[in-house]
């Protein structure tokens, strides 16, 4: 996919680039991480700008994913959804739109409070995620989360890895902290002190 101008400021871009060598701002997103620095007029600019890059190139994952991952920062969770499953639809390599697929769909609930079967497709979003990248801290956070709101506050059987093993596993891996704060806008749980525990980057 080439891209021919800046998404945030308008300067050309050479096809070699992945970002802008003016302003710095990246071609391609591939976190949500990234977003949380851009302020409403920002994100607008890249809506646009992937929104063009899906009608391109449809049949890429970059414009689908980093659709997604703009309409998750600011809330619109059905959009994300569509978003993200059109990036697995066509590059269903790649670990991160289901990952974000799984936080747009429980769009800032209280994971206890999900039905069974909402709560299951979310816990295999999330493993796919984990099988596609398999040190990722922060998928297995995520199911650490489900493991401990969901499956032990509704007094289920909790399969092993449990919450402490996983917890353990990561322990003194680094979470970017804008990744996990965008966790805790889409996923409730009734006690987040063990996320303070989490090493932040």
């Amino acid at each position: 996919m080439q891209i021919i101008e800046c998404p945030q400021c308008g300067a050309s871009a050479s096809p070699a680039e992945h970002k802008c060598s003016y302003c710095k701002a990246e071609f391609f997103v591939t976190s949500i991480a990234y977003l949380s620095g851009f302020d409403k007029n920002g994100l607008n600019k890249y809506v646009a700008h992937f929104k063009k890059q899906a009608s391109e190139h449809p049949n890429g994952g970059e414009g689908w994913l980093g659709l997604g991952l703009c309409y998750l920062q600011t809330g619109l969770f059905p959009m994300a959804q569509k978003s993200f499953e059109k990036a697995i639809q066509v590059a269903p390599e790649l670990p991160q739109p289901y990952y974000y697929f799984a936080l747009s769909k429980i769009s800032g609930r209280r994971l206890m409070s999900l039905p069974l079967n909402e709560i299951r497709e979310v816990e295999n979003y999330a493993n796919t995620a984990l099988q596609l990248e398999s040190e990722s801290a922060l998928y297995k956070l995520l199911l650490a989360l489900i493991k401990s709101d969901y499956y032990e506050e509704n007094g289920l059987m909790v399969n092993a890895p449990t919450m402490p093993d996983i917890l353990a596993e990561i322990d003194g891996v680094p979470v970017n902290k804008n990744e996990i704060e965008r966790l805790r806008q889409c996923v409730l749980v009734e006690d987040e002190s063990y996320l303070e525990e989490i090493t932040i980057n």
